[in-house]
């Protein structure tokens, strides 16, 4: 039984004829359907037409279109050459997907030899202008143009179609096609155009002119098909791989199958393999021996639930070597919920784990095996003293003693360098009036020194992450009286804001020797070399917890003798009330 009384074909992607009714047959020039099934439709196509033809098939086969439309011309046996405009559309016909052409003559009267019925059923815009009125007026559009544009048929009928056009449709995509439709040639496009209501939508436009038996244009036969969804995915994608270019994580994205798609240059670097010989991989590729299997399952049985996965893995690199990171893996989903793709986001963290043993390290040699020795040298040094009676001797002890409290002191050092490691990311605000509880400790600390403290700063000023300032004003004040050289030293430090109220500015200064400048630039400069260090930690403890707290440190001579050692932080939102909330 025949599927529509209009001449129709069904054809496989390669145009192997499945089906066509009476109508079809009879335009082919077939004595009967059955002598054109199972033959190639191009057969009944002159042959200039065969590309473009085999093309739409594929386009609609892949799901990129669903209809396209091409002018051809029909060569039946024994008879005169016939011109037609095929729409072609995806259906569904004993249980495969194939391909049906709709075929309409245009030698006559094009309007009336187009059933309207036929027309309004095409799942996309169609349109006909005449082209032999001035500005081409339409003079047919079928019910998809008017579910496309919001118009009324009775609203753009005479009217030529530019109306579509607004203020952000490209004006040179215009000019191309007013040349195209002045040559009268085919033209295809995609342009901004505009419904009704003014709402914007991406046009995929084909045109077509259609000849008489003379050659000369009689009407521009349009196609119009809502492109909107594909053009926002493809401008959403050059954004994402545009940002995931730039950052330092390697970054990738498979399908629903977990073949890669998309790796970024950062992935390159991380894993050693280049992005061509990932792309169609699985990401088993970066895989080691160093999870088992219940890992896997896990991370495939969460993602597959369109569930977030997080955790710090090993993989391999191409190399062989190993390399620690923080996975992370987002399911996406298209509009009914279905997942397409996953985004995968790598931090390389094999850096980062391996400073955090060192300071592990450091902390329990340093705290534990350091300090005590320190503490039985400074005892038995006591002991020793009581029973020397040569002055030469009791000096020599006592600068023993005087070295180990040294290594004492570096050992409290490092564990406020471990603890600002392990709190630099949750710290609480501080209020500025908690500064002048840090001074007080000191002062009890060292009764022989003279410390002055001013705080010119409101008392609802807070800093961000402030907690660590308290190292940083501790340290600089250890500094200063264990490193005087006089009996009674004398420290005044003053809190104030600067002049724009954006920083809190912290000065320190002392009578003492002065910090030499051998020392102070190898903090400047950053590092450290054999020729070039400082004789301790307490300059670098201070420095990195600054910077922890994006300000900087100056130093200048403090008159008539000493330093001024000026600290400057950002107080950015800090500046608010809720003293030690955490932030």
């Amino acid at each position: 039984m025949d599927i529509t009384d209009e001449p129709t074909v069904v054809v496989e992607r390669d145009g192997t004829v499945r089906y066509l009714n009476g109508a079809a047959s009879a335009l082919l020039g077939a004595p009967s359907p059955s002598a054109v099934v199972d033959t190639n439709v191009v057969e009944y196509i002159d042959a200039e037409f065969h590309a473009p033809l085999l093309a739409q098939f594929e386009r609609i086969a892949e799901g990129e279109s669903s209809a396209t439309g091409l002018q051809i011309s029909l060569t039946p046996p024994g008879s005169r050459p016939r011109t037609v405009v095929a729409v072609h559309t995806p259906v569904e016909r004993e249980g495969s997907e194939r391909i049906q052409m709709s075929l309409f003559a245009t030698e006559e009267d094009l309007p009336s030899g187009l059933r309207t019925l036929t027309l309004n059923e095409s799942p996309i815009g169609i349109s006909i202008a005449d082209a032999m009125r001035e500005d081409l007026p339409l003079i047919y559009v079928n019910d998809g143009f008017c579910d496309l544009t919001g118009y009324d048929r009775e609203e753009v009928i005479g009217r030529n179609c530019r109306f579509l056009q607004g203020d952000g449709t490209d004006p040179g995509t215009v000019t191309e096609l007013r040349e195209a439709l002045a040559a009268e040639r085919p033209v295809a496009v995609e342009i901004r155009n505009y419904r009704k209501d003014g709402s914007m939508f991406w046009n995929r436009l084909s045109i077509t002119p259609v000849e008489d038996d003379a050659g000369t244009v009689t009407h521009f036969f349009g196609f119009q098909e809502d492109i909107t969804d594909q053009k926002l995915y493809e401008h959403e994608k050059t954004l994402f791989e545009m940002q995931a270019d730039s950052i330092a994580q390697a970054v990738f994205i498979t399908d629903a199958e977990g073949a890669i798609q998309y790796a970024n240059p950062a992935f390159e670097r991380v894993t050693g393999y280049t992005v061509e010989e990932a792309i169609g991989e699985n990401p088993r590729l970066l895989k080691s021996d160093q999870q088992d299997e219940a890992f896997s399952r896990d991370l495939w049985g969460t993602i597959s639930a369109g569930e977030v996965w997080e955790a710090e893995l090993t993989n391999r690199r191409k190399s062989g070597e190993l390399y620690q990171v923080n996975q992370k893996i987002v399911p996406v989903t298209d509009t009914t919920g279905t997942i397409t793709h996953f985004v995968a986001i790598e931090e390389d963290i094999t850096d980062s784990q391996f400073i955090e043993q060192v300071l592990h390290v450091m902390d329990r040699v340093l705290r534990h095996n350091v300090r005590t020795s320190a503490n039985a040298i400074d005892g038995y040094a006591e002991l020793l003293e009581g029973e020397l009676a040569e002055p030469e001797h009791r000096a020599a002890l006592r600068t023993i003693r005087r070295h180990a409290e040294k290594l004492g002191r570096l050992s409290h050092e490092t564990r406020s360098i471990r603890e600002l490691f392990d709190r630099r990311h949750t710290q609480p605000n501080l209020s500025v009036g908690r500064i002048a509880e840090f001074v007080e400790d000191r002062r009890r600390q060292h009764p022989h020194a003279t410390i002055d403290c001013s705080i010119e700063v409101p008392e609802e000023v807070t800093v961000q992450n402030g907690s660590l300032l308290q190292l940083v004003i501790d340290e600089a004040l250890e500094n200063a009286v264990v490193h005087a050289d006089r009996d009674s030293p004398h420290v005044d430090v003053r809190v104030r804001l600067e002049a724009d109220g954006t920083e809190l500015r912290i000065d320190i200064a002392d009578d003492g020797p002065g910090i030499p400048d051998d020392e102070w630039n190898v903090i400047v400069e950053g590092r450290e070399t054999p020729l070039a260090h400082s004789s301790g930690i307490g300059l670098w403890l201070i420095y990195w917890t600054l910077t922890a707290l994006g300000g900087t440190m100056e130093r200048t001579a403090n008159d008539p003798r000493g330093t001024v050692l000026t600290f400057r932080i950002p107080l950015g939102a800090g500046r608010q009330t809720d003293d030690w909330n955490p932030a």
